[in-house]
């Protein structure tokens, strides 16, 4: 099954949203005459995957992929483009790679794409290095990535930290931008609802944008989005830092699912390819995976061994009785089905080794008698023995948070005394 997904069921046309954003990539590789190699920030990886139907199109516009990394680029082409987020480290990435081609001789031209948008503290980065002047700089506008037939996503991984922690605000104008954006092919959204102060600040700035760059109206008709509600993640702070018990959420929490997909070992799906990862797409285009995403993972797992046995009943039926032409062509049918089922009886089962354990059973005991706010004594003695076990940092974090959320905040006393626990261990 392709990793892209379908996105002909989706309430609203997306398909145009990915094919403007295709367009939009290939004319930056068409107006560079040429060889060139397209060095791109690992984090996009993913995103051009959900956006290109054909990777071999970069070929056909004379373009070879690399991933930017520290190491200098490989490659006999006399153009490099990077596309890149704006971020400072990167600047200074891109910067010594041009450092080290200058001192080897290399003649070469160089081009910077920002995604979604170029920033001045990037730019003055460039300068402050001295290889501003040897750049073509340009914007590749991606604001929004179409994951499946019924999420958008803004891409913003670090949005929270960035305007809860470090004050910066950048964050919600992208949000903003990308509304927008959506705005121009879907018409102005009429009705706009905030919670919070972020949600608030983002529906002022898309407000502003329709003032200073008003939508066409006859270009984008009749708008096809009623209303748009918009919620701060200090709205609920409990859900995330509660373990996920749907099948879905439960991949994501083990497996990590990025740009609509897992990355497990091969032998892991059946296919003995000693120490070789493969991705597993998990989207809506795979009916299967639609139909048990959401479930609790203990319902899938009965799902999963009902439809398998339903086909190894079908499959006797075919090898011991007389069928008709009719009867055989939907057992046909069923075996199409076949593939899926596999892949999700093989990722069941592997996340059924860590379900099982009784480290993950144990903590979601304690998450529901924190929630339930049942006894502080018992669930501050349980964080502490799990930094006196050493048990994954993340894991400790979570729950101290949820503990400290669900209580108002912990009294100095406890919290540093967790603090110097830790501060031993590590």
């Amino acid at each position: 099954m392709a990793q892209i997904p379908n996105l002909d069921n989706a309430p609203i046309n997306l398909t145009s949203i990915r094919d403007q954003s295709q367009k939009e990539l290939l004319t930056i590789l068409k107006n560079i005459r040429g060889k060139k190699c397209l060095a791109i920030d690992p984090k996009l990886g993913g995103s051009l995957s959900l956006i290109l139907v054909r990777l071999s199109e970069l070929w056909e516009h004379g373009a070879e992929l690399r991933h930017l990394t520290a190491e200098p680029i490989q490659t006999d082409c006399t153009k490099v483009v990077y596309l890149v987020h704006s971020q400072l480290d990167l600047m200074k990435l891109i910067s010594s790679q041009i450092r080290d081609d200058t001192s080897k001789g290399l003649q070469r031209e160089y081009f910077v794409y920002f995604v979604p948008r170029r920033t001045v503290v990037c730019e003055k980065i460039l300068e402050e290095e001295k290889v501003y002047d040897l750049l073509t700089i340009g914007e590749y506008p991606l604001y929004l990535m179409p994951i499946d037939e019924d999420v958008i996503s803004f891409e913003l991984d670090l949005a929270y930290k960035d305007h809860l922690v470090d004050g910066d605000t950048t964050s919600l104008w992208h949000i903003a931008k990308a509304l927008h954006k959506l705005e121009s092919t879907f018409g102005v959204i009429p009705n706009i609802r905030a919670k919070g102060k972020a949600s608030a600040r983002v529906a002022d700035i898309l407000n502003r944008m329709q003032i200073e760059e008003p939508v066409n109206a006859s270009d984008a008709g009749m708008p096809e989005i009623n209303t748009l509600i918009l919620l701060d993640r200090e709205v609920d702070m409990i859900t995330p830092l509660c373990s996920q018990l749907t099948y879905e959420g439960l991949l994501d929490e083990f497996l990590g699912v990025n740009n609509g997909a897992v990355e497990v070992d091969s032998s892991i799906m059946g296919v003995q390819q000693e120490g070789k990862k493969m991705k597993v797409p998990l989207n809506s285009t795979d009916k299967l995976f639609k139909e048990i995403r959401d479930l609790n993972f203990e319902v899938v797992v009965q799902v999963l061994r009902q439809k398998a046995t339903s086909m190894k009943q079908d499959y006797t039926e075919m090898t011991t009785t007389n069928q008709t032409v009719s009867e055989l062509k939907d057992f046909v049918k069923k075996l199409n089905s076949l593939p899926e089922i596999t892949r999700h009886i093989n990722l069941a089962q592997h996340l059924s080794t860590f379900t099982s354990k009784p480290s993950f059973l144990g903590r979601l005991d304690m998450e529901h008698t924190i929630v339930e706010a049942e006894s502080y004594d018992i669930c501050f003695e349980y964080i502490e023995e799990m930094i006196h076990k050493q048990e994954p940092l993340v894991n400790v974090l979570r729950l101290l948070i949820l503990f400290s959320i669900t209580n108002s905040g912990l009294p100095k006393r406890n919290f540093d005394y967790l603090r110097q626990v830790e501060g031993r261990m590590h």
